[in-house]
């Protein structure tokens, strides 16, 4: 008995295979349609996805940049400022130096004139000395 209901399970099973495949063969063109849009919007959702992390990576950086370029202009005006005051200071000790330097030479000019009327005054008291 047992086997006589699952030869007729086993006869229905076919039976209806049988009509679904004079049907189409397999899937109604319905499901390839919906499978089809399915695989479309997961492909345009991770295309949207990719796009929304790139433009928010670049948009990070972007900020990042103009912040990093903010400081440095304020590095390079504090810079400016220091060095126009070096090259101000070097100015104002090179007029000392040269200052310093004229006045060198002036003393240097005065030295020689005094060694000039030392050796004549030596010349001279050599001359007293000789003289009875």
């Amino acid at each position: 008995m047992n086997q006589n209901k699952s030869g007729e399970f086993r006869e229905e099973v076919d039976k209806n295979l049988s009509e679904s495949k004079k049907r189409g063969g397999g899937y109604r063109p319905v499901y390839w349609f919906l499978a089809f849009m399915l695989w479309l919007g997961v492909v345009c959702g991770g295309f949207f996805l990719a796009k929304y992390y790139f433009d928010q990576a670049i948009q990070s950086v972007q900020q990042t940049n103009a912040m990093n370029v903010q400081t440095l202009e304020a590095r390079l005006e504090s810079l400016t400022a220091d060095v126009a005051e070096i090259k101000k200071d070097l100015n104002s000790a090179g007029r000392t130096l040269s200052s310093s330097d004229s006045v060198q030479k002036e003393l240097n000019k005065k030295i020689e004139e005094l060694d000039i009327q030392l050796k004549e005054l030596e010349k001279s008291l050599n001359i007293l000395r000789e003289a009875p």
